[in-house]
C-alpha cells in the first residue's frame, strides 16, 4: 500500500511510525514541458515553460493547470499591485474587486487570485535580491521590473503580511471586493 501526502506531518504519528518514508524530488523543469508538449500539445512553448515552471516539477499539477484562470488571475493581480503602489487609479481597482464576489465559483477564484498575488510577490522578492533564476513569471518580467522599481524589500514583506490577513478574513467571510480594496489601499505609499 502507498500512502501519499504532500505534508507527513499532517498525518497521525501512529501512521507515521508504521510507514517507511520514501521522499519524491520534483522534476526538473525540462522533463515538465517535454510532458506537456505530449500530454497538452494545444500550448505553445512559452505556454508550457510557464506552466513548468509555475508548478514547480510537479506533472499532476502541471497536466491539471489551468492557464486560462491563471492569466486572468495574474491579470487582476498585476491591477491590484500597480493600484497599490499608485501606478494605477482606483477605478481599476473596483472594477477587478468587483468580480469576487460571494458563493463557490467565487471562492475557488479567490483562492486563484490570492496564489497569483503570492506567485508575483516571490517574483518581486526575487528580482529585488538579485536572483533572476528564481522568478517564475518570466514571461512579464518587463511588468515586474517596472513594479521591481517602485518597490523595496519592506513593501514586499507588508505585503506578504497584508495578504495572509485577507486570507485569515476569508475564514471569517469577510466581504471579498473590499477585502481586495482594504489589501491595496494599506499598500499605497
Amino acid at each position: 500500500i502507498f500512502l501519499l501526502a504532500e505534508n507527513p506531518g499532517e498525518l497521525l504519528p501512529t501512521i507515521r511510525s508504521r510507514c517507511m518514508s520514501v521522499p519524491l524530488c520534483p522534476l526538473c523543469m525540462q522533463e515538465v514541458e517535454e510532458y506537456l508538449a505530449q500530454h497538452r500539445p494545444e500550448w505553445n512553448a512559452k505556454q508550457r515553460a510557464l506552466v513548468a515552471r509555475l508548478c514547480e516539477g510537479a506533472v499532476g499539477r502541471a497536466n491539471s493547470f489551468d492557464l486560462e484562470s491563471f492569466e486572468a488571475a495574474r491579470s487582476n493581480a498585476l491591477s491590484i499591485i500597480n493600484s497599490a503602489i499608485g501606478r494605477a487609479d482606483h477605478s481599476e481597482l473596483f472594477r477587478v474587486t468587483e468580480t469576487y464576489r460571494a458563493g463557490g465559483d467565487g471562492r475557488a477564484k479567490f483562492e486563484t487570485l490570492l496564489r497569483t498575488l503570492y506567485s508575483l510577490l516571490r517574483d518581486l522578492l526575487a528580482m529585488k535580491s538579485a536572483v533572476p533564476e528564481f522568478i517564475r513569471n518570466t514571461d512579464i518580467e518587463s511588468q515586474l521590473r517596472k513594479i521591481a522599481d517602485n518597490i523595496d524589500l519592506d513593501w514586499i514583506a507588508t505585503a506578504s503580511d497584508r495578504l495572509s490577513e485577507v486570507e485569515r478574513g476569508m475564514r471569517r467571510n469577510l466581504l471579498r471586493p473590499l477585502s481586495l480594496d482594504a489589501f491595496a489601499a494599506s499598500l499605497e505609499p
